[in-house]
């Protein structure tokens, strides 16, 4: 896998897989490498509920503070897509704001990280995906799938939609990977990298002391510094992985 320069889009197989954790640790192991790097949440929605907004959580784990409108562009209250939070909000989402936002940034910094909303199928507009947005902004995609079982069909959904759409994948992140995995999550890994052709770029622990919703960031940075591969630059080594949990 290629390392990034310009910047990358997260995406994820579902919503709630842990595009957020993985956000803020890409970007903190970035930074150690001595990188610039901005983070993007171009779309929230959800902003009624208690706790931290996405962008809030990334930006306490990195220590930074952006004005909110430079990074998360439109924010809406209610849980539920982009498409119908903005319509109940009678507000129209304009990407062309959200290009600007990320060009602004991008002549800032080494690499901007952008998060999207859910998976890559999610609207924005009626005739506008989370998908249409990678790819305007020219960004590669990472993608953020579960450990478990169904995690097969659901990545390699993602991976094909994304390929019939034109868009670079060019790594992908198994999230809360258990300290006891069963037999599942041992051989999931190996098999999605084969059906899909994409490199494994990193495989996060389960921490229970992390949590988005609560603001709590437990162990994000130490674990951030051996979930990836080096400088993204290479695949990860997974049966080195497994040697560790033993």
């Amino acid at each position: 896998m290629p390392s990034l320069t310009n910047g990358v889009f997260i995406t994820g197989t579902d919503t709630g897989v842990g595009k957020t954790v993985i956000t803020a640790a890409l970007a903190w192991t970035l930074i150690q490498a001595g990188k610039k790097v901005a983070v993007m949440k171009p779309v929230q929605t959800g902003t009624g509920l208690p706790g931290p907004t996405d962008i809030e959580y990334v930006e306490s784990v990195l220590g930074t503070k952006y004005e909110p409108d430079d990074v998360c562009i439109y924010r809406f209250r209610d849980p539920i897509s982009p498409l119908a939070a903005s319509a109940l909000a009678g507000i129209k989402i304009d990407t062309a704001k959200i290009d600007k936002a990320f060009r602004t940034l991008s002549a800032k910094h080494d690499t901007v990280i952008v998060e999207g909303a859910g998976g890559l199928l999610v609207p924005i507009r009626e005739d506008y995906l989370m998908a249409d947005l990678a790819s305007d902004l020219c960004l590669p995609l990472l993608i953020v799938t579960r450990p478990g079982l169904g995690t097969l069909n659901h990545t390699a959904l993602t991976v094909e939609s994304a390929r019939k759409r034109g868009l670079d994948v060019i790594g992908i992140v198994i999230n809360r990977f258990p300290t006891s995995p069963g037999l599942a999550e041992r051989t999931n890994p190996e098999l999605i990298a084969r059906m899909t052709g994409v490199p494994i770029a990193g495989v996060f622990p389960s921490d229970p002391s992390l949590s988005v919703e609560e603001g709590r960031t437990g162990g994000i940075r130490e674990l951030a510094r051996s979930a990836f591969a080096p400088s993204l630059g290479g695949t990860f080594d997974f049966q080195e992985f497994l040697q560790r949990l033993r």
